[in-house]
């Protein structure tokens, strides 16, 4: 029963309730833009200043994507190089894994990633997906808080490995022998061989009905396992998989990447002396968080592809953040987006904050409205007041005219910054060996300086310029 008026339903015993949906239409979910043009209050402007906003940001997050993959390149050459030589090494002779180890070692690579934890996951999944489209198929990634146990990581890698490989056909003998019971997995690294040698089987018959040699690499690819967060991993759990997977190396062709964000030496202070020497360990070293944060500051910032530049306390608070809270580069560009889109959305000039082509046309269109806001900058009043009384007078009365000056003043800031990048880097390459660093040691403090005041008039370039 229900009762209508009261509005709730009542029964003499418990049971389930169906009721039609109401007719009335679903309130629309609003969209970024939508919560952007709200907060301007329906400003002539609004739509462009998001637009552009949004097409800044998208070149600029593009221009740290790409600076990120030439960063890792190197890193993942020379690691794609290791896998590969092992792979062979694994395929010309299988009774031995490596002509340098006993065949009962496994080939390790140590990736040393710095102290900078919360960017891990962005390489390492970059680092999967690479070895997946160049390596081999069979990639897993572990972390410590789903491995308490080593049954928990067995089952984590059998479900990472197989899982995803589940359309494969096999025959019947092997459908048996790879079977695995997601409730309890008996012996389940000799489950994963008979899984690889079906799969690999598989492929090597398929490949000879190809004539290409790009399948070549897939007969018999490496299992590689990466272990995100090595220092998280408990010493029990990595002793026995480790243990456990070298009684098969001679069946399967496993490759272990560690995940290390501090030292090599934690290998040694998690392992004993009898399980570390069942690897053939490799050393790989990545880019340091400090000069990944200059590299991005040096093409996002000190740049004059992108128009937008944050102002030197800005700058400064995000790169206090980075160098005494979190180490993390991709938190500081989260910071920088941020900061582009509290500019185009505080500043109702921020139409103006793009190339020099459409800054231009876009001048052309100015209303009334926006020119009053352009003689309202401090900036805009200390020039005029350098001016004559005549051009005073039509700066602040005729807006044709206010647009003229405008359009002059813009070029000319656009060519301030060409040359203010290439003057900035000399001036840091003659100052940044001085003793005790009196314009800072790295170009951001330099440009933080002179974002701030006439760096040329400080005591610190006086007494920089005596130096040298």
């Amino acid at each position: 029963m229900r009762d209508d008026a009261a509005g709730c339903t009542s029964s003499v015993s418990k049971g389930c309730f169906v009721f039609k949906p109401s007719n009335k239409k679903r309130k629309k979910s609003l969209t970024t833009a939508d919560y952007f043009n709200a907060g301007l209050k329906g400003l002539e402007d609004g739509i462009v200043r998001f637009d552009t906003c949004q097409s800044l940001w998208r070149e600029m997050k593009l221009e740290a994507e790409q600076l990120q993959e030439e960063l890792n390149k190197k890193l993942f050459d020379s690691l794609i190089e290791f896998l590969r030589k092992s792979q062979s090494e694994f395929q010309r002779e299988k009774n031995e894994w490596n002509c340098r180890t006993t065949s009962s070692e496994i080939p390790a690579a140590a990736l040393v990633l710095g102290v900078n934890v919360t960017d891990h996951d962005v390489t390492l999944k970059s680092l999967s997906e690479i070895l997946q489209e160049s390596v081999t198929p069979y990639v897993a990634s572990l972390q410590s808080k789903e491995c308490p146990g080593i049954k928990q990581l067995l089952q984590k890698l059998l479900v990472q490995l197989m899982g995803q490989f589940e359309d494969v056909e096999l025959d019947s003998d092997d459908e048996k022998q790879v079977q695995v019971s997601q409730g309890r997995m008996r012996c389940p690294m000799a489950s994963l061989c008979g899984w690889y040698h079906s799969v690999t089987k598989t492929n090597l018959t398929q490949s000879r009905k190809r004539t290409s040699s790009s399948f070549q690499h897939l007969l018999l690819p490496p299992v590689v396992v990466i272990l995100k967060d090595l220092e998280c991993f408990t010493p029990k759990v990595l002793q026995d998989f480790i243990t456990i997977s070298s009684l098969y190396t001679q069946e399967l062709p496993l490759i272990l990447v560690f995940g290390i964000a501090t030292s090599p030496m934690i290998i040694h202070r998690l392992l004993s002396h009898s399980v570390s020497s069942l690897l053939c360990i490799e050393l790989f070293q990545s880019v340091s968080c400090t000069q990944h944060l200059g590299t991005v500051i040096d093409k996002l910032l000190l740049t004059t592809q992108f128009p937008f530049r944050p102002s030197g306390k800005v700058l400064q608070v995000l790169t206090n953040i980075f160098l005494y809270h979190d180490f993390s580069v991709q938190n500081f560009i989260k910071g920088l987006q941020l900061s582009v889109v509290e500019h185009f959305y505080s500043q109702a000039l921020s139409v103006l904050c793009c190339h020099l082509s459409i800054a231009k046309k876009r001048l052309r269109n100015l209303s009334h409205s926006q020119c009053e806001n352009i003689r309202q900058l401090s900036s805009f009043m200390s020039y005029v007041d350098t001016q004559n009384s005549d051009h005073q007078v039509k700066l602040l009365t005729s807006d044709n005219f206010l647009k003229d000056v405008v359009k002059v003043l813009l070029e000319d800031l656009h060519a301030y910054h060409e040359n203010y990048v290439p003057v900035l880097k000399c001036l840091h390459e003659f100052t940044c060996r001085l003793p005790k660093y009196p314009l800072g040691k790295q170009i951001r403090e330099l440009h933080c300086a002179c974002m701030e005041k006439n760096v040329w008039e400080s005591e610190e370039y006086m007494s920089a310029f005596q130096l040298l």
